[in-house]
């Protein structure tokens, strides 16, 4: 019967809406209010969130702070982890106010909650009391599906900082933004009111900035310059958009109170964060990572990363996921032409999308010709072990998309797949 009244009921239609803001609030009344006993920090933008999330809470835990958090990789509860099943990036408000119930028994402080757009324009998070807002960064042309138009999209994340200085307030907690002084959209969200905005930069003035910035194949380091203060951050992550994340999680820590030398330290701990650039541990002369990048301002950056610090050819394994628009797909395929040496083209989850239309609209952008450093292989599976069996010394095969998803869904059908179990599968067995 549900299924039937979301067909007939566009998503975005008023009543629609209202069924989403009185399940929130049912939610948070059933659960008393948990987020009331947190200190809340929400992250939202368009790339980056999951990162920024999983960086927040390792600073706080390694700080002795008890932290929870909640992803699209994964909850974590204090030292606890567990896996997010349901494949959102913001949880349903039953289940994201059991959580931070859960949270507050275990006599959690502080919980980081990755805020997508449709929950904001949703109200999914109604009643939680956020407390600091912070914002990685806006690519236009992503969301439209939903939202219709950039405009909207725009106002949709605008929302969760104006809003702000409403949220419950509790005792001693200010209310805070995080601002991306670097980002073109940055002007419209310093319009909004807050006991106090921060802004992260390393193009920029602003209260954080990373200077002196070396990248390699290793990870990165930077000079954090902050009034009265600066540190050496090293940290064991790749590439310029992990840039933005950490300094967007220094800020988030520091105004929680967490002296610099620990944030130091934490960082420089650090291990890989699952499937967000995560090099799969193998002694083959090449390098294969695992990433999440489904979307095009994501592959973008990750791409442009690898050509940095590569030596060899690129060669990405990389398949549309379903319930895009043909822009997206089309989008993603004029990334993948102007900076992957070889494409193997491939199915991600095509839900119920024909995986056949998705690979004509991607093929649509690609200029080169079947053959011409230019494969398409349906099986997935078939498709990672033909670009691990063809790399060669100093190559890097990037297989992105899915990430740390563990269902393939295609049609009725689903399968599990895991990208990094089939990775070591495959290197175990030739």
């Amino acid at each position: 019967m549900m299924s039937l009244l979301r067909k007939i009921i566009p998503e975005r239609s008023p009543l629609r809406l209202l069924y989403h803001k009185i399940s929130a609030i049912l939610a948070a009344i059933w659960y008393r209010f948990p987020g009331h006993y947190l200190t809340v920090i929400a992250v939202t933008g368009t790339s980056g969130k999951s990162t920024t999330v999983e960086l927040i809470w390792h600073i706080l835990q390694h700080a002795g702070e008890k932290c929870g958090s909640l992803s699209s990789i994964q909850f974590h509860v204090g030292n606890k982890t567990f896996d997010n099943e349901s494949l959102r990036t913001s949880l349903r408000p039953w289940k994201t106010q059991r959580w931070l119930r859960k949270m507050v028994k275990a006599k959690c402080k502080y919980v980081v909650i990755e805020v997508s757009s449709h929950a904001i324009d949703q109200n999914r998070l109604w009643g939680t009391g956020i407390d600091t807002a912070v914002l990685t960064n806006i690519y236009e042309n992503e969301h439209l599906d939903y939202h219709g138009d950039f405009s909207h999209y725009l106002k949709t994340k605008f929302l969760l900082f104006q809003t702000l200085n409403r949220e419950y307030r509790k005792p001693n907690v200010p209310k805070c933004f995080v601002l991306n002084r670097d980002d073109k959209h940055y002007e419209v969200f310093a319009d909004a009111s807050s006991d106090r905005a921060w802004t992260y930069s390393y193009q920029q003035n602003s209260d954080f900035r990373a200077q002196d910035i070396q990248l390699n194949d290793k990870g990165l380091s930077f000079n954090l310059r902050i009034p009265n203060n600066n540190a050496h951050i090293e940290v064991p992550l790749i590439g310029q958009h992990n840039l933005e994340n950490i300094l967007a999680a220094i800020t988030a820590t520091s105004i929680q109170q967490i002296p610099l030398p620990k944030i130091e330290a934490s960082l420089k701990s650090l291990k890989a964060i699952p499937s967000r650039l995560e090099l799969v541990d193998s002694n083959n002369p090449y390098s294969v990572f695992i990433d999440y990048s489904y979307k095009p301002s994501a592959l973008q950056s990750v791409l442009k990363t690898l050509k940095d610090v590569g030596q060899g050819r690129i060669i990405v394994v990389w398949g549309g996921a379903g319930g895009r628009s043909k822009e997206n797909w089309q989008e993603c395929g004029e990334w993948l032409d102007k900076l992957a040496d070889e494409i193997v083209l491939t199915t991600d989850d095509p839900y119920n999308e024909d995986p056949r239309y998705i690979v004509q609209c991607v093929q649509e952008k690609i200029k080169r010709k079947e053959g011409e450093n230019f494969f398409t292989i349906a099986d997935r599976y078939e498709a990672i072990r033909y670009a691990l069996l063809t790399a060669q010394p100093k190559d890097i095969i990037l297989i992105a998309g899915r990430g740390h998803e563990k269902i393939q869904t295609i049609g009725k059908i689903k399968i599990p797949f895991v990208d990094r179990e089939v990775v070591e599968e495959i290197l175990q067995t030739t």
